[in-house]
């Protein structure tokens, strides 16, 4: 399952005024590391702002801390103000950098970060992804936000997609709402092997209603993660009977779609199965939906590694 999601990523030329600029502030600094630390963080607004200009969104540079020389100097800061909607964090990174850190007077006040990879050599800055949040005061760059979520969230964008269920979340066992402990929804009869004792794996299960279809009864919906290596985790989602029941309705479906709602994989219950299941492997960054269905009733949640 390689490659689910292509990662829209934008590249700005880094021009002479842009370097003019950031030259300009820098040398305002008198820590050679200040400097420097001023010098990228101006190219990184420069690059959000060419980008925001070519999405026809309004911003206001003046507006922004970073343009202020006091606390230019005092604070690490790379902000800039979004109208109607906020300030926008611009944190610069270096190529092949695998961290971006956040520092502490940027970690309020903001409604987001852009992750801007500063490329002298060939004079570009590329906007390589975007986090709502940065709880823990830095970004890991392999598992950013493609920059399609900063389109949905700007003013006039389309809604974002909030109920995606981000399973690396799960294997730091902060869960879902809706997501609970298997043996809270599934008799352990119907399923005497469930043991979660192996590290880096997390197993949560759902109820699925499909109304009438199943005669408003329910199946649940337990989907398991597991660490594989730093890049790859392995997924597998089960489909089980609820209730008196020890058998699903036959032709019950169990379908793994690709973000663009490709059909990856379908599996069918058959006469007397008391489950169905498939399992699969997902990089850091794909997107997938499980959809449960019986007839015309369906049902998807939605994933993201």
């Amino acid at each position: 399952m390689n490659n689910f999601t292509e990662h829209l990523e934008f590249s700005v030329p880094l021009t002479k005024d842009a370097y003019r600029k950031a030259q300009k502030f820098s040398r305002e600094q008198q820590e050679p590391e200040k400097a420097q630390q001023v010098y990228r963080n101006t190219l990184a607004v420069y690059a959000v702002n060419f980008y925001l200009d070519c999405m026809e969104v309004e911003t206001n540079l003046e507006k922004s801390d970073r343009w202020n020389p006091a606390l230019r100097s005092l604070l690490d800061v790379a902000d800039l103000p979004v109208k109607d909607w906020g300030k926008l964090e611009c944190r610069p990174v270096l190529p092949n950098q695998k961290i971006c850190h956040i520092p502490a007077e940027s970690l309020s006040d903001r409604v987001g970060y852009v992750v801007v990879e500063i490329d002298e050599e060939i004079n570009q800055a590329k906007l390589i992804g975007f986090a709502s949040t940065a709880p823990e005061g830095w970004l890991e760059i392999s598992q950013l936000n493609s920059l399609e979520q900063l389109i949905y969230q700007l003013p006039g964008g389309e809604p974002i997609q909030s109920d995606i269920v981000n399973l690396l979340d799960w294997l730091k066992e902060k869960y879902d709402v809706g997501w609970q402990a298997v043996q809270e929804l599934l008799s352990p009869q119907l399923r005497p092997a469930f043991r979660n004792v192996e590290l880096k794996k997390q197993e949560r299960a759902k109820l699925i209603d499909l109304g009438i279809e199943l005669d408003d009864r329910r199946v649940v919906l337990i989907i398991t993660v597991q660490e594989k290596d730093e890049k790859t985790v392995q997924v597998r989602g089960q489909v089980y009977p609820t209730g008196e029941a020890i058998v699903l309705p036959p032709n019950l479906k169990m379908s793994i779609l690709t973000d663009t709602d490709k059909l990856f994989k379908e599996v069918t219950a058959k006469s007397n199965d008391e489950f169905i299941q498939y399992e699969f492997d997902a990089q850091l960054g794909d997107s997938f939906d499980i959809q449960v269905a019986l007839g015309e009733a369906s049902l998807t949640e939605k994933f993201r590694v």
